[in-house]
């Protein structure tokens, strides 16, 4: 075994995935995020970063979609490992439905799934994000949001706030990152993202103590740069 003392751990990139209605704002605060940023673009609304010079783009195809999304992740392994600060799926909730059209479209279901595609997209996601969480990226992960009716121990109930995704996976998928967020809107009208959880909403933080942060706050620029000086002392090593 090779052990490592905890007070020599470096600082390291982060895992997110922010999730929100559709339209409240999760492409828009791709904006804010400080270095270059790469987004791979599934739903088709990065129109909103138009001018932006520090962002580039891939358009996912929606109907080719299993074949081209293995050879994009081999890709980004292969050739751009620390090409880029942040690498940004947009969004994950309609990757895992464009993955099922395209392999009930092969199948003899007449365009409808089988029960194997749908295993077949669980551990494509999933093996997605631990790829991507070696690039050497922040990885951010948008999804839409879904709502459940949770009951505890004692019979109360509540509604609940998740990301969509798979019921399957979700549990492993929230595992994985270190942020997950619900975009929201304040009082005063202010977008910002809810890191704490509650009864009704899922959220965590694991990288700092913060329980919300405003939507051009998620990443902050400090820790960009402080991970990029690490980045440049393990290369001088």
């Amino acid at each position: 075994m090779q052990i490592t003392p905890a007070k020599d751990i470096k600082s390291e990139r982060g895992t997110y995935l922010i999730y929100g209605p559709p339209g409240m704002g999760k492409t828009t605060s791709i904006k804010h995020l400080p270095g270059k940023t790469l987004v791979l673009d599934v739903d088709r609304t990065s129109r909103v970063l138009k001018g932006e010079d520090h962002i580039d783009i891939v358009y996912v195809s929606n109907t080719a979609t299993w074949d081209e999304w293995g050879s994009i992740i081999l890709e980004l392994e292969k050739n751009y490992q620390g090409v880029y600060e942040n690498i940004v799926v947009d969004n994950i909730s309609e990757l895992e439905r464009c993955l099922l059209s395209d392999l009930g479209s092969k199948g003899k279901n007449k365009g409808v799934p089988s029960q194997a595609d749908y295993q077949y997209m669980q551990f494509r996601v999933v093996n997605s994000l631990r790829y991507m969480k070696s690039l050497g990226a922040n990885v951010i992960w948008t999804a839409w949001e879904m709502d459940d009716l949770f009951t505890d121990s004692s019979g109360q109930q509540w509604n609940r706030s998740f990301p969509q995704l798979n019921r399957k996976i979700l549990n492993n998928v929230l595992g994985l990152c270190d942020v997950v967020g619900k975009l929201a809107v304040n009082t005063d009208g202010e977008r910002g993202f809810v890191l704490s959880s509650t009864n009704s909403t899922y959220a965590k933080n694991q990288i700092d103590d913060r329980k919300g942060c405003l939507q051009s706050e998620l990443i902050l620029k400090q820790e960009v740069e402080a991970n990029a000086d690490d980045q440049s002392e393990g290369e001088k090593v």
